[in-house]
């Protein structure tokens, strides 16, 4: 592309002067009508004519190789029809034009003429000023006619004779010059200006060829992101069904008639699934950041029963790594998502219990202005500068190449960061190794005289009401329903399975259930929502309902919101399923109590 700039520089002079021919030949012919008519007193017709006949052929013949270069250019001429070809040949007959204007001296002014000279060479010096505009952007054209006119010229007035005469002669050879310099130097600026023009429409095109190359990057980095969100989603969702009847019957089985040995291992099984379940609940925290499922509740939130939740929850596993746990009380109150905000506390918290092998781990409040800064301070190993950033990245662990699972999973702080970023609350780190670390959290304050009650929010306890309850499971994997079965029928419920909801009804013979649990995907194209709608179009609209999937495909999140529907994820914990049935039952029964009353 370079080598090729200087050629496209001369290809725009070129093109610039053919394309001012015709302000060339206009100018020509109307300076060629005042030379006539200055000469016409004096001079017979027959020289007014031959040199009139001379200006229009070497004008027509500069029309014509212009039609000729548009012709080549609109057909594009091949080689050695370049821009010096063209510029030769219009050099040529540059000069044939300036000799036919530099005669007119000799043709057209008679002996003992010096008025009628004297005006004819200021027509001259008129035509080669013109020429300027049109032959500037090449200095061979415009040497080529402007050389013969003014040479003529003093040569006319030298060979004339006398001493005036011979010093206008010099002068015209000066002026010559100086002309000549003018426009070589007005050539250059003109070449420099189409160089840096050239110059810019290469770099754009490189930029337009540097984006399109970008772009095809980022539409095959999308690509790439969308195949592994939907191979992670279609493997979560795979590994949560075999974990989500494991931990069912793992539960069922320690309910029943189990011996001391037999409880053990079902300990060891649930510890295991519990692993795994948090891996799963990490990562399903993140996907559900991520695609915007996480509704704020804000609040007024007393710090105090936040950080007594964090006290009751850290103190033991703290105590048993030898490890001082203070958190001082506050009368602040917030106004944020109080379920939220434990989350975050909850992970730097445990994060510091982690990382620090002896000293002390400290949780406070202080207020500043209209913000409250929480901040968590630990004596652990600490991080170093250039990992600051990199700690709040998924999977990232500080000290544990070898992926030890007792020292997490490397998913906390990338959840904490997109908690704290939902709820605007800024989060800043300072650290060094060697020297604990500084988690600070501002999160704005409200007024005192609002406060209000948080307890069931942090807190959640709710009577047992699921004895003799009919709950429906609707699921096309034979071990979930036979885990569910088991599982609800430990807690003393009455359970129905099927694959579907046109079997699920089959077997119902028009009794409506007092719950409906549905996997989210069903066999083929089917679903857990369709199901619930089938179900209660036929049941009844009132039927509580709860999705389960292992699925965490944001569309799909969408489509359960959309839905208006509860989901639980799978590999699911009996005890938050219990959670929300004695819930949902509790609610229901508060309902007709009120009604009744």
């Amino acid at each position: 592309m370079e080598a090729a700039l200087p050629n496209r520089v001369e290809q725009q002079r070129v093109t610039s002067l053919y394309g001012g021919t015709g302000a060339m030949t206009s100018a020509a012919l109307l300076m060629a009508v005042i030379v006539l008519m200055v000469a016409w007193p004096q001079i017979s017709g027959d020289r007014l004519l031959g040199w009139a006949v001379a200006v229009l052929l070497v004008q027509a013949g500069i029309q014509w190789l212009s039609h000729r270069y548009r012709q080549a250019a609109d057909r594009q001429a091949g080689p050695g029809r370049g821009p010096s070809y063209w510029a030769t040949r219009l050099a040529m007959l540059s000069a044939l034009d300036g000799l036919v204007w530099g005669c007119a001296p000799f043709v057209l002014v008679a002996a003992g003429q010096p008025a009628t000279l004297a005006l004819l060479a200021a027509c001259l010096a008129g035509r080669a000023i013109i020429s300027i505009t049109t032959h500037a952007c090449s200095p061979a054209v415009f040497n080529a006619f402007a050389t013969p006119v003014f040479g003529l010229l003093a040569a006319h007035y030298v060979l004339a004779g006398g001493y005036g005469s011979t010093v206008l002669g010099i002068l015209w050879i000066v002026v010559l010059g100086y002309v000549l310099w003018f426009v070589d130097r007005q050539s250059r600026t003109l070449t420099t200006q189409i160089r840096l023009h050239r110059e810019n429409e290469q770099l754009v095109d490189q930029l337009k060829h540097q984006n399109l190359i970008a772009e095809q990057a980022r539409l095959r980095a999308e690509e790439a992101s969308r195949s592994k969100s939907r191979f992670f989603a279609a493997a979560n969702h795979d590994l949560r069904q075999p974990l989500h009847s494991l931990g069912l019957f793992a539960t069922a089985l320690r309910n029943g008639q189990v011996d001391e040995a037999g409880r053990k291992l079902i300990d060891q099984i649930l510890a295991c699934t519990e692993s795994l379940e948090q891996l799963f609940d990490n990562l399903l925290d993140i996907s559900r950041l991520d695609a915007g499922q996480v509704d704020v509740k804000r609040d007024n939130v007393p710090v105090n029963a936040v950080f007594e939740r964090l006290r009751s929850t850290f103190a033991v596993p703290a105590q048993d790594k030898g490890l001082k746990l203070h958190i001082r009380r506050s009368k602040a109150l917030l106004n944020t998502d109080a379920t939220l905000l434990l989350r975050i506390l909850s992970n730097l918290v445990a994060n510091a219990i982690r990382y620090t092998d002896r000293g002390c781990i400290l949780v406070a409040c202080r207020k500043r202005g209209t913000q409250a800064r929480i901040e968590v301070w630990d004596s652990g190993i600490g991080i170093q500068a250039e990992q600051h950033e990199r700690v709040f990245e998924e999977f990232f662990q500080l000290n544990n190449p070898e992926r030890d699972r007792s020292r997490g999973l490397g998913l906390g702080l990338a959840t904490v960061k997109r908690i704290a970023t939902l709820l605007d609350h800024p989060l800043r780190l300072r650290s060094a190794p060697g020297r604990g670390s500084r988690f600070t959290l501002e999160v704005p304050l409200t007024d005192p005289d609002q406060i209000q009650s948080i307890a069931a929010t942090v807190e959640q306890k709710v009577p047992n009401l699921l004895r003799g309850k009919l709950i429906v499971v609707i699921d096309d994997e034979a071990s979930v329903r036979l885990g569910m079965q088991s599982l609800l029928d430990s807690w003393g419920c009455k359970c129905v399975t099927a694959m579907d909801a046109e079997e699920m009804l089959r077997s119902l013979a028009g009794r409506a259930p007092d719950f409906i649990i549905a996997d989210l995907r069903l066999r083929g194209s089917a679903t857990g929502i369709e199901a619930i709608r089938t179900m209660r179009a036929a049941l009844g609209d009132s039927i509580p309902a709860v999705l389960i999937s292992g699925d965490t495909a944001t569309e799909q999140l969408r489509k359960v919101s959309a839905a208006g529907l509860t989901l639980m994820h799978k590999p699911l914990k009996p005890i938050r399923l219990r959670a929300l049935l004695n819930h949902e039952f509790a609610r229901r029964a508060n309902q007709r109590t009120a009604v009744g009353g």
